[in-house]
């Protein structure tokens, strides 16, 4: 794996065929035999054995490493292609250029990773990241298998120049392993000014940075320092995964300050495991001390039946029927005995499903469910609660094919495996498309995540999945946790001149409120992004999160949003939906969406049902007051006393300067991209398009000869001589009837872009209520 541009790159393929002119008894060319993976490397290692680290370096020229790519050397091969990959980056960013085949996406990963089982002697394909990284949804693009095919400016012939390459070769030992188990290569290339050299001159902080795995099955690895397997901590082995995950947690509980639970809250029920054959349910009592319990997060799929009612509760208590309970929940039950723990909290056992009034009562502790509990079960492979989870994966899968090099003398040579896996997608997984699941585990403190690629933990101060790359990062970037593990770091030091970077300048509690706003901003396009089987849960699913923030900044919570950050809340927009039949009409809602009914206020994300949403975080810092204010606000929540829940009503009533317009439909066809605008916004004066529009999904067709009112909000802060140019955003009103009969109530359906402000001299500044 490269690291290019601050972001992990995956490395392209450029090697043609082989002519087979390797030293066979070692896999590498003559030059690497002698130079490089000689005796000198293996005497090395070995007096390097309790050292953290062990270098190794030489020097070539790019055309003796395109000589030897050419006689089918891997390492040779593995190292020009990542030399050609981080120029061919370089390249691209520089000029603003694309990859061709930039339109595929993240059905192709799978053709581009190779399993343990493939044929390794097959190069692989070649992948492109693209500027998006390795982010949890990652995206891949590929082009042909064959080199001679690989688009953009470098072939493999590319090495075929005087460039000189130094290299650094350090064994590493990642993750406290006692033994070194990655490689971290660095190439430094340099042209010697020679402008026909295709390749880029790479030094310093620019240089090619690559990291692969290494292992050793070697009987003859007598010197023991080299990883002996590439690790898999399977669900199915109790012999691997307890012992690990016991370990994780008790070195957690010791050492990890920022982790702890305070012990104070215990849920109203529980699954009593004392005996583990005869599992019931427990009611708790305030008398007695708060017990640890495990709780569980997983998705449920069709409809579970076996649940707890009204009518089953009492006999719940004297025993759980294990017939009638599906394997995700046998298997959670088996994982807390493992564990050692007595209590289990199961959503579907522990609230009662039927009964409005018990939820409405258990709805507004779920924050204190999950970050109270010692440890939260993430069941990330299952995709119903009938399929349970203690299974084992599939093999590992290859970013880079494992290849086989022989190192010191023939007599007694060490056999060293190089490769690198594919980092864990938490998006391939089914619980990372529920939107149910993502506040369970953003609250959790500890997460025991059982994913398909194997067990792995996680918490706000550790990360380790032993079935992954030992360099590759957490799955779940955001976390409640992680924010108020630095906020409560600074409480109490603040140090206002002592804060430096981003948030220079700023005082310690406005640096953590900037820093809880941006992880809601994150969690907010996440969620967006996930499924709701119930499209009345939308503002539920997510109540906990909610209730969680404004507990640790006092915040407003209206039906979504902060009302503390309101202005630049409400300038959220739409991703593309399912098109209508008819483009001019406008994009629509899913059929569950529109027939649900009212879910919140349309200046509202929540109001949209499904389908994301997105915001310029980048432009914020940019982004200033345009003739607009909130004078009021207000929610409806149905139930008072819990506001983060559904909502009966709501409105704005906002002062600002407006704009009747025409528009057009616009890019009806383009379904490449998800961030474009789908109106053209037209001065019904001259005709003219003066302005782009994202429309929200509706809940009916839009009538064309309808115009719409745009309220400016704002205009982006830039130089005195771009005034004339400046954007200015806003939202896309239509006016509803009021009881009152008033002409200035409207709904939003959409957002809008308008470049100049000048087009505004004149509007009329208006008090709007929008609902």
């Amino acid at each position: 794996m490269l690291s290019r541009h601050h972001l992990p790159q995956p490395i392209r393929s450029y090697e043609p065929v082989s002519s087979g002119q390797v030293e066979p008894e070692r896999g590498i060319c003559a030059r690497c035999s002698h130079h490089v993976f000689n005796s000198s490397l293996r005497q090395s290692l070995a007096n390097k054995r309790n050292a953290e680290s062990a270098k190794h370096s030489y020097s070539s020229l790019a055309l003796d490493v395109y000589a030897s790519v050419l006689s089918g050397c891997r390492w040779c091969t593995t190292v020009g292609n990542a030399v050609l990959t981080c120029s061919e980056l370089d390249s691209w960013m520089e000029d603003g250029d694309e990859p061709e085949s930039a339109d595929c996406g993240e059905a192709d990963a799978d053709e581009n990773v190779h399993s343990e089982d493939a044929d390794m002697s097959s190069p692989g394909k070649a992948v492109y990241l693209g500027d998006e990284g390795m982010a949890e949804d990652e995206e891949y693009v590929s082009d042909a298998t064959s080199s001679s095919e690989s688009p953009g400016p470098h072939t493999i012939h590319s090495l075929d120049c005087t460039a000189k390459v130094d290299i650094t070769i350090e064994f590493l030992k990642w993750r406290d392993s006692p033994v070194f188990n990655v490689v971290k290569v660095t190439a430094e290339v340099t042209t010697g000014g020679d402008d026909k050299c295709p390749i880029r001159e790479m030094m310093g902080e620019n240089a090619v940075v690559m990291t692969l795995e290494v292992m050793s099955t070697d009987t003859m690895n007598d010197i023991a320092v080299i990883h002996q397997r590439w690790d898999m901590v399977s669900a199915a082995s109790f012999d691997k995964w307890v012992p690990r995950a016991r370990a994780w947690l008790q070195a957690c509980e010791k050492h990890h300050t920022s982790c702890a639970t305070s012990g104070a809250f215990q849920p109203t029920r529980l699954i009593d495991l004392r005996d583990p054959r005869h599992p019931r349910l427990a009611i708790h009592s305030s008398s007695i001390k708060p017990v640890p319990y495990i709780a569980l997060s997983y998705v449920w799929g069709p409809k579970q039946e076996y649940v707890l009612t009204q009518a089953s509760l009492d006999t719940m208590q004297t025993g759980l029927d294990l017939t009638r309970l599906p394997r995700t929940l046998l298997d959670a039950i088996e994982a807390t005995y493992q564990l050692a723990f007595e209590y289990l909290w199961i959503d579907a056992l522990c609230i009662i499903q039927d009964s409005a009034e018990d939820k409405a009562q258990e709805l507004p502790r779920m924050a204190d469910t999950y970050r109270e509990s010692s440890l939260c079960i993430v069941v990330g492979s299952a995709a119903a609660a009938g399929d349970g989870f203690l299974k084992p994966p599939p093999p590992p899968r290859f970013f880079v094919d494992p290849f086989e090099m022989k190192v010191g003398d023939l007599d007694e040579p060490l056999a060293l495996t190089f490769g690198y896996r594919a980092p864990y997608r938490a998006s391939a997984d089914p619980i990372s498309s529920r939107a149910w699941t993502l506040q369970e585990r953003v609250l959790s403190r500890r997460l025991l995540i059982f994913a398909s690629s194997g067990v792995m933990w996680m918490c706000p101060e550790t990360f380790d999945n032993p079935s992954g790359a030992p360099d590759a990062g957490p799955p779940y970037q955001t976390s409640l946790s992680s924010v108020y593990t630095e906020a409560a770091k600074s409480d109490g030091n603040s140090d206002e001149d002592g804060i430096e970077g981003e948030h220079e300048g700023m005082a310690d509690t406005e640096v953590r409120a900037s820093e809880i706003r941006e992880t809601w901003m994150s969690i907010r396009a996440d969620y967006t992004e996930m499924d709701l089987s119930y499209c009345a849960d939308k503002l539920p699913a997510i109540s906990a999160i909610a209730a969680e923030m404004a507990k640790q900044t006092g915040w407003t919570y209206l039906a979504g949003m902060w009302q503390e950050n309101l202005f630049s809340e409400l300038h959220w927009r739409s991703t593309r939906q399912i098109p209508s039949h008819d483009q001019t009409l406008g994009i629509l809602k899913p059929e569950k969406a529109r027939n649900i009914g009212y879910l919140a206020p349309s200046w509202s994300w929540a109001s949209v049902g499904l389908g994301g949403i997105v915001d310029s975080e980048d432009e914020l810092a940019d982004r200033q007051v345009f003739d607009f204010a909130i004078l009021k606000c207000h929610v409806d929540p149905i139930d008072p006393a819990f506001p983060f829940g559904p909502v009966r009503g709501g409105y704005l009533q906002v002062s600002g300067k407006t704009l009747e317009l025409g528009w057009l439909s616009e890019n009806a066809d383009d379904e490449a991209s998800w961030d474009i605008p789908d109106i053209s916004l037209i001065d019904p004066v001259d005709g003219n398009s003066i302005g782009e529009g994202t429309l929200d999904p509706l809940d009916e067709p839009l009538d064309p000869s309808q115009k719409v009112t745009c309220l400016a909000m704002s205009k982006l802060r830039l130089g005195p001589l771009l005034q004339r140019t400046v954007p200015v955003e806003g939202l896309i009103l239509l006016p509803v009837e009021s009881e009152s009969g008033s002409s200035s109530t409207f709904r939003r359906i959409g957002f809008f872009r308008i470049i100049g402000p000048l087009v505004f001299d004149g509007a009329t500044t208006r008090i709007l209520r929008i609902e």
